[in-house]
């Protein structure tokens, strides 16, 4: 039961999953904390942006999500946090109705932070100075359930090393960090006993995990933490989130190849099918290198599914540089992809590189990218026709439940009894907009 002195306090999130969970963890802390959640769209005495900075269109939803935010309530406390907080702290200050900024390094002390700037949403003394902050862990404290998803994400690992000319991310999320395995266990029964049933592993260089302990690539790293959340009674499945060719871990292969409960899934992000275009995004792979790795899980499971990011207008893309990308989408079989448009990053070295790709040509190609996804996805949902997949159900719409197949083909079928979070199975019959159609058995 919430206590008489509870304030209302709304959350969104912009960007990855990474965010997503820090959301959740903030979430729970700060109802430990005796505040009321509320969804976003409703009044609020308290509103937290966890915002993204990946691209520009990100940075400009951060700042109307703040606008927002005041027109629900224009009395409310609005706190700013995430990723371009951490970028452009004092820019995101001096924004109207921006009330705190509070960056990545410091939202494990959100609470502290608020009822400093605000002691009135603790007019009663109830809440202890320091009561359930967590001690600065990129963890959060952690979470115990995954608010509007069945399938729950579990941060495995924080920060990125690897220095992409066209990403500022390692700077506002600092050096690569692995979460230890006995923490990732906790979490995993909390999550089963609340009947999740698959798990999702993210960070922000996932595949790295466990190199900053001084394990070598070659070493099993994330390998046996999957082995383990297998074991957990209720665990279906677990399911890696976006992977890299950097470190990849071949310990993973034997788990593809005995299907255990590992997700033949690799959302491997390739960013550009062009040699020369990947060497000027520093990217920490050759386009054969990817290939190989690629090689590698399909043939330990060669009804693998794989999706990916593309990049589009990256500085000196030229038309042939962006037909290497689309053959490559298609000579290595996506079943989907993330496009995304290149838009610079303050003070990331691609900012100065030249010459820009025009905005109709990036426009263009972002369009024939969109055509290409959606082959992608019929295609794969042709191959899987009349087969049989097990998904764990989602809501879609009004009248339809979906859910990802162990490949990571989305499944759209008519609804029949409300079993979401249970596992499914369906048979593929046909394709949609944008996704498999199936029925139950």
């Amino acid at each position: 039961m919430i206590p008489p002195h509870h304030s209302k306090i709304a959350f969104t999130t912009l960007g990855c999953r990474v965010n997503q969970y820090d959301t959740q963890a903030l979430k729970e802390r700060l109802e430990e904390a005796f505040f009321q959640p509320v969804p976003f769209n409703e009044r609020a005495d308290v509103y937290v942006i966890n915002t993204c900075t990946v691209t520009a269109a990100a940075d400009a939803e951060g700042r109307l999500l703040v606008r927002r935010a005041k027109a629900l309530n224009p009395d409310s406390f609005v706190v700013v946090t995430g990723c371009l907080a951490t970028d452009k702290p004092r820019e995101v200050a001096s924004l109207p109705g921006v009330d705190l900024v509070v960056s990545n390094h410091e939202k494990s002390y959100l609470l502290n932070k608020i009822l400093q700037a605000k002691p009135d949403l603790n007019a009663d003394g109830s809440i202890r100075e320091g009561t359930n902050d967590s001690t600065g862990s990129p963890w959060g404290g952690g979470i115990s359930r995954f608010d509007g998803h069945q399938r729950a994400t579990v941060k495995v690992q924080d920060g990125c090393n690897f220095g992409c000319s066209f990403c500022l991310i390692p700077r506002v999320r600092g050096e690569m960090v692995s979460r230890p395995l006995a923490d990732i266990l906790a979490e995993g029964r909390r999550l089963a006993d609340r009947g999740v049933k698959e798990l999702v592993l993210a960070g922000i260089q996932l595949s790295s995990y466990g190199r900053d302990w001084g394990l070598k690539p070659s070493e099993p790293r994330l390998a046996p933490v999957i082995e383990k959340l297998l074991e957990l009674p209720g665990i279906r499945r677990v399911r890696l989130s976006s992977y890299a060719v950097a470190d990849f871990e071949d310990a993973l292969l034997p788990l593809w190849k005995s299907e255990q409960g590992l997700c033949p899934h690799l959302h491997l992000p390739l960013q550009s099918g062009d040699e020369g275009i990947l060497k000027a995004m520093r990217r920490p792979y050759t386009l054969d290198r990817y290939q190989q790795a690629l090689e590698k899980a399909r043939q330990a499971a060669p009804h693998l599914g794989l999706t990916g990011d593309i990049l589009a207008g990256f500085p000196g893309e030229t038309e042939n540089a962006f037909q290497n990308t689309l053959n490559a989408i298609r000579d290595m079989d996506y079943i989907d992809f993330h496009p995304f448009p290149y838009s610079d990053r303050p003070d990331t070295p691609g900012e100065g590189m030249t010459p820009k790709v025009d905005s109709k040509v990036l426009h263009d190609r972002m369009e024939r990218l969109k055509i290409l996804k959606t082959q992608c996805l019929e295609k794969a949902a042709h191959k899987a026709l009349g087969k049989e997949v097990r998904v764990i159900t989602e809501r879609y719409d009004h009248k339809n439940f979906a859910g990802l197949t162990d490949q990571g083909l989305r499944v759209v079928f008519p609804k029949t009894q409300e079993n979401l979070g249970m596992e499914t199975r369906l048979r593929v019959t046909g394709f949609g907009e944008g996704a498999a159609i199936g029925e139950e058995f």
